[in-house]
């Protein structure tokens, strides 16, 4: 069992650095890489419709965890749910990776800079919450959301507003950005 806990501690951990490094890579390639103008349209499309697959499927999967926690869902359901949308959320942020380091980001503007740390953080905490739907899965499909244990209960709640707070906040930059 230990064995099996420190292997996905270290997978965990190769995920984190992973993740750093692609949103690391993803932000100097914008600093190097001159677009032609026509790409720049085609880059924004692909943006926002990463926006839409990534950030649509993780309030899916908030919507379940939402239902779970409320008593109007089981747990089987979210588990469900994650497993089928997991793919879409990291396809998302792929997406928005790729497609953002052709959109030449200022990052001369402090809140180009907050949206940057906003993906990054959603990023870390995706992988985050691979631990969280780890403990999902060993739970009877009847578990209530309200007889985890406390500390349980408030790693949740609190992935869950770090997920929206980061999502929301790179999407209303990034908004207002486009229409500065």
């Amino acid at each position: 069992m230990r064995e099996k806990q420190a292997r996905r501690r270290r997978r965990r951990l190769l995920a984190y650095a992973g993740v750093t490094a692609a949103w690391a890579v993803t932000v100097w390639l914008s600093t190097v890489l001159a677009p032609p103008d026509w790409l720049h349209g085609i880059a924004l499309f692909v943006h926002v419709g990463a926006l839409v697959i990534g950030l649509g499927a993780v309030l899916m999967i908030e919507w379940h965890a939402l239902l779970w926690a409320t008593g109007w869902s089981n747990v089987r359901e979210l588990r469900q749910a994650d497993r089928t949308m997991i793919l879409p959320v990291w396809v998302g942020l792929g997406g928005l990776l790729a497609s953002g380091a052709l959109l030449e980001p200022d990052l001369g503007r402090p809140a180009t800079l907050v949206k940057l740390g906003a993906v990054l953080v959603l990023s870390l905490n995706g992988v985050a919450l691979t631990r969280w739907t780890h403990d999902l899965a060993r739970l009877p499909a009847n578990a209530h959301f309200r007889s985890l244990p406390r500390g349980a209960r408030v790693g949740f709640v609190t992935s869950a507003v770090v997920s929206q707070a980061a999502w929301w906040t790179a999407v209303v930059i990034g908004l207002v950005n486009s229409t500065a």
